[in-house]
């Protein structure tokens, strides 16, 4: 009987010790961020002996060894893809590597995100003579990849055309033909996914997984639907789990536009664990933007760039205020213990101080689980509004392709009207007031009685006066930058701030230092 409850014991240990099968994935990917310039390296020397193979090549063999690169950078490097494309045209020499060729465009089109040209250019492709020259495997796999991507953009559903229903017949076209490589099998998953069919489906990619262990590529991206199909059926222990595994396949292959990192910190997100969630989100974005696989990115983020330097310096504001609260409490408790014995009544003091202090310590972690909060609604606004760019562009590129230039010239001439800026300052007004919810009342205390601001509504937002006084509060305090980031103009700036200073029962010269004094509450 003992030895049967000493047994239960090393079991029960044993079980204590075994490692959290997420938390495992994640400490791989951290690793394998860490070691982030070590496969970039690896990467360039790979691409070095290949661009040393194709000066060196005959001329028959030089479109292959530029296709060779191709390969090597679409993953990378929309730029450095391109260039490669275009050696790729100027060495084809057959009627295979002419089509080959066009592939390639086609797919380099749609790593970066541009479906419109790619769905042009794949639908004008004269397939004559294609399956006799063994392509037509490829021609369906580069419009699998067009249609499914067009099928995820509501802009293109918008216009009224069968695309999941042209993404399925490609699929049920590829199976018919193909399902033994693991390709093949990734397709068939995918198909029988969206008929329902997830067990099977899951079934075939579990299998393919153990089949890909030798290929990188093939890998990564059967893990990747794995995970993904994991979410679906509400897993999200494997979900991470999956996702974590192709996101580190993703850094060893040296790969830049893949969505593995990305779906991976939302799930995080939504768990909770939102400090990893935003690390591995701004790490995402940086790739993307590194291989120029959404340039237009950039442009729409720089409103949300100023919002987070705001929230970087709340949050900076906020370890510093945490630290001081540490130390005080180090030293009062270091002060009890040398006057407990000749002041009793001193211990009932530190203990309404440490309750004082936890207090203020929860609202700061309060705050700064809003700020991570609203960051990520700053992320969504941003994705929001390249969508809107995207769609734009598309509807000018319909507008020229079918009434011509002058219509288009036309369109252009004619103004837009756009609502994201109110949307944004609509936005920016919640996120200032969520994290200081006093500061009208605050501001109407330093103002004289006939100036102050109403603050009997129930909507969260604030004027342009306000606004200018939310932003010196945050830290910017030059009257250009104020102008720049509320789109007016820099006489305005300087008219409401003297007319704000003038109002201030205070001296007006001490009036914007006390509002940049304004506390939390």
């Amino acid at each position: 009987m003992k030895k049967f409850r000493l047994v239960l014991i090393l079991l029960s240990l044993l079980c204590s010790c075994t490692p959290d099968p997420v938390r495992q994935e994640l400490r791989r990917l951290d690793e394998a961020i860490a070691q982030k310039d070590f496969f970039l390296q690896s990467f360039e020397r790979r691409n070095d002996t290949l661009r040393a193979l194709l000066s060196e090549a005959s001329d028959s063999a030089k479109w292959k060894r530029a296709e060779a690169l191709y390969q090597a950078y679409r993953h990378f490097s929309a730029d450095s893809a391109g260039r490669y494309v275009t050696l790729m045209q100027h060495y084809a020499a057959t009627p295979k590597e002419e089509f080959l060729t066009r592939l390639s465009e086609i797919q380099l089109l749609v790593w970066s995100h541009d479906e419109a040209r790619a769905l042009i250019q794949y639908e004008a492709i004269d397939t004559t003579g294609i399956e006799s020259m063994g392509l037509m495997l490829p021609y369906l796999s580069r419009g699998i990849e067009v249609y499914a991507n067009i099928s995820r953009f509501p802009r293109f559903l918008s216009q009224q055309k069968d695309y999941p229903d042209s993404l399925q017949d490609f699929r049920q076209q590829y199976i018919s033909r193909d399902t033994v490589s693991l390709y093949g099998k990734k397709i068939l998953a995918q198909q029988l996914r969206d008929e329902g069919r997830t067990r099977e489906a899951l079934d075939i990619l579990l299998r393919s997984i153990e089949l890909a262990r030798g290929s990188r590529q093939d890998l990564l991206s059967l893990e990747y639907n794995t995970g993904i199909l994991y979410g679906q059926m509400g897993d999200p222990v494997r979900e991470k789990i999956h996702l974590a595994r192709s996101a580190v396949e993703d850094f060893r292959a040296a790969n830049r536009d893949f969505l593995s990192l990305y779906e991976l910190s939302l799930a995080l997100f939504h768990d909770g664990d939102i400090k990893r969630a935003s690390r591995y989100i701004q790490i995402h974005f940086a790739d993307v933007l590194a291989g120029d696989f959404q340039a237009k990115f950039i442009r729409s983020s720089q409103a949300q760039d100023v919002i987070v330097k705001a929230s970087e310096k709340v949050e900076r504001s906020r370890q510093i205020m945490l630290i001081i609260s540490i130390v005080i409490l180090s030293l009062l408790l270091a002060w009890s213990v040398m006057l407990s014995r000749m002041y009793l009544r001193q211990s009932r003091i530190l203990e309404q101080v440490n309750k004082t202090l936890e207090e203020k310590n929860h609202a700061l972690a309060e705050v700064n689980k809003i700020k991570d909060g609203y960051v990520f609604t700053y992320m969504d606004l941003s994705v929001k509004h390249l969508d809107m760019s995207e769609e734009y562009r598309h509807s000018l590129l319909q507008t020229a392709k079918k009434q011509g230039t002058e219509a288009l010239m036309k369109e252009l001439r004619q103004p837009i009207e756009f609502t994201s800026y109110k949307q944004f300052y609509q936005i920016f007004d919640q996120t200032f007031l969520g994290i200081f919810p006093n500061f009208v009342e605050d501001v109407n205390a330093l103002l004289r009685k006939e100036a102050r601001f109403d603050v009997s509504g129930s909507k969260r937002t604030m004027p342009t006066e306000l606004r200018i006084l939310a932003i010196i509060k945050l830290g910017l305090e030059d009257s250009p930058s104020i102008a720049a980031f509320l789109k007016c103009s820099l006489s305005t700036v300087y008219t409401y701030r003297a007319k704000m200073r003038n109002r201030a029962i205070c001296p007006k010269e001490e009036f914007e230092e006390r509002i940049k004094a304004l506390g939390y509450t």
